[in-house]
């Protein structure tokens, strides 16, 4: 079996994530003391890799789609583990997925506000994707033609409309998880949903239409 190598976004975090609490030298002396404590310290430890290994790719791209721009999305993805570090006995076992979403929601909309206080836009950046063979030249363009398409479409949808597509469509959550990570009712999620793809398909058409040459720049 070949070893997954992490990402250099993955390290860094890596490396931070060890750093959390070091400041408090009490906790850390007693923590050192007692045999129980280190003990769990090691769990915790443990647990807060699993969290990085498995679903830190997750978070980027949901980052991504949900409006941060990429040049802000690795310390977005450092932002949630962090705070999923300092919140690690409150996560229940086979709620991780859940939990960082909620997380992710919460950051990519103060990294959105930060956004347009500096009236910067995201528009027109590509994510790139490390893959395990080297595609042609022309698959990659490709590819960067529909991350750009997706990215364009995902933009001029309202910010409510857009975390509910995002969830649903592409992120594949349930119409009950979508609720439950918007704080919304499940008939307002619904309704969500549904305007969401309306307003998706819209803009997919008038980017199309553009692209024909029949409509403005």
């Amino acid at each position: 079996m070949v070893a997954k190598v992490p990402s250099p976004a993955q390290s860094s975090l890596a490396e931070a994530l060890a750093d959390v609490d070091t400041d408090d030298a009490e906790s850390d002396l007693v923590r050192r003391s007692s045999p129980e404590a280190n003990g769990g310290t090691v769990a915790r430890e443990a647990k807060l890799a699993r969290l990085l290994t498995e679903h830190f790719r997750m978070v980027w791209r949901a980052l991504r789609r949900l409006g941060v721009p990429e040049h802000a999305v690795d310390d977005s993805a450092q932002e949630v583990f962090l705070i999923a570090s300092r919140k690690l006995d409150a996560i229940e076992a086979g709620q991780e997925r859940r939990f960082l979403y909620g997380v992710a929601l919460r950051v990519a909309a103060n990294a959105r506000r930060a956004l347009a206080a500096r009236h910067e836009t995201p528009l027109g950046e590509l994510v790139e994707e490390t893959a395990s063979s080297a595609p042609s030249p022309e698959t990659l363009l490709d590819r960067k033609r529909a991350r750009a398409l997706l990215d364009e479409a995902l933009e001029r949808l309202p910010d409510d409309l857009r975390t509910a597509f995002v969830l649903f469509e592409l992120e594949g959550c349930s119409g009950p998880e979508v609720a439950e990570l918007c704080a919304i009712p499940l008939g307002t999620a619904a309704s969500r949903l549904r305007r969401a793809r309306e307003a998706f398909q819209a803009a997919v058409s008038d980017i199309g239409r553009r692209l024909r040459g029949g409509g403005d720049p």
